[in-house]
C-alpha cells in the first residue's frame, strides 16, 4: 500500500518497514513465550510454546533473507515491493503451518509458501534457466500437494469425517479404524507427498535443476527453504503427539505397529 500511494520509490524505507515488521513479530513471540497454551480460529490454529520454537525459527530466518537480498534485487534489477511482498507471504504461511491444529490448515498454509516461493523462483523472468526451474518446481509442487491431499482424504474418511487432529484420534478409535490397512495408505501418500516438499533422498531428483536456475537460491542462503523444513518439521511432532496422548501404551503399539 505504501508502494502505490506514494511517487517516489523509497528502496530503504521498504527494506526498513519489512525489517521492522518482522522484528517487532519475534518481540512479541519472545513476550507471550510464559503464557498459557491457547486454541483459536475455532480449533484451526493451536499457540504453545513448543509451536513458538519454529515459528520463532522461520521468523529470524525471514529476518536474515531480507538484508541479504539486497544485492540480487540491485544485479537483477526487478521490482522490489512484489519481491518482500511474497517472501513476507510465504513467512505468514510458515507461522500458519506450525500452529496448524488441523488437516485444512496443515494444507492451506504450505501452499501458501510454495505459490511464493514459486514466483521468487521465477522471478528473473529473463532468465531462461530460472523459467525452466519454475517449471519443474511448480510442476512437483503440485504433483506432491496431490499426493497429500489424498493421503489426508484416506486420514479424513477413516477417522469418520473429522478434521481436527485430536477429533481424528478420537474418531479412529471410536470406529476401530487405527489398525487398518487404510490408516496405512495415508501414512504412506502423506509422507509421500510431505517428502516430495521437502526434498529428501529419494524424493530429492528435481531439487538440483531447480537450484541452478534459481538465482535466488543461488545468490541467497536457502533461509525460506529452511523455514518451510522447520514448519513440516513440526507437523508430525503435533500429529504423533495428539496420537499418542489420549491412546495408552496397548493403542500405541497397534497404532504404529
Amino acid at each position: 500500500m505504501i508502494d502505490s500511494t506514494s511517487d517516489q520509490k523509497d528502496i530503504p524505507w521498504l527494506y526498513f518497514i519489512s525489517s521492522t515488521s518482522l522484528v517487532m513479530s519475534i518481540t512479541a513471540l519472545l513476550f507471550r513465550w510464559r503464557e498459557e497454551p491457547m486454541i483459536s480460529f475455532s480449533g484451526n490454529f493451536q499457540t504453545n510454546n513448543f509451536n513458538e520454537i519454529f515459528q520463532f525459527l522461520i521468523l529470524l530466518c525471514s529476518t536474515l533473507c531480507i538484508p541479504l537480498s539486497v544485492e540480487y534485487i540491485e544485479c537483477t534489477e526487478m521490482a522490489l515491493t512484489e519481491f518482500l511482498l511474497f517472501v513476507l507471504t510465504a513467512t505468514l504461511g510458515g507461522m500458519f503451518l506450525c500452529g496448524a491444529n488441523d488437516l485444512i490448515t496443515i494444507f492451506v498454509a504450505p501452499e501458501c509458501f510454495s505459490l511464493c516461493s514459486y514466483l521468487l523462483s521465477g522471478y528473473t523472468r529473463k532468465d531462461v534457466r530460472s523459467n525452466e526451474a519454475t517449471t519443474k518446481y511448480l510442476l512437483m509442487g503440485g504433483t506432491s500437494s496431490s499426493i497429500l491431499v489424498h493421503g489426508f482424504s484416506w486420514l479424513y474418511g477413516s477417522s469418520g469425517g473429522e478434521i481436527e487432529l485430536q477429533e481424528i484420534v478420537n474418531g479412529l478409535i471410536n470406529t476401530q479404524m487405527y489398525n487398518s490397512p487404510g490408516i496405512s495408505i495415508a501414512l504412506i501418500f502423506i509422507t509421500v507427498g510431505i517428502g516430495f516438499k521437502l526434498s529428501p533422498a529419494p524424493s530429492h531428483q528435481w531439487t538440483p535443476d531447480v537450484y541452478e536456475g534459481v538465482r535466488f537460491v543461488r545468490e541467497i542462503p536457502t533461509s525460506l527453504s529452511i523455514s518451510e523444513m522447520f514448519g513440516f518439521f513440526k507437523t508430525p511432532w503435533t500429529c504423533r503427539r495428539e496420537m499418542l496422548s489420549p491412546l495408552g501404551p496397548r493403542h500405541n503399539f497397534y497404532l504404529f505397529k
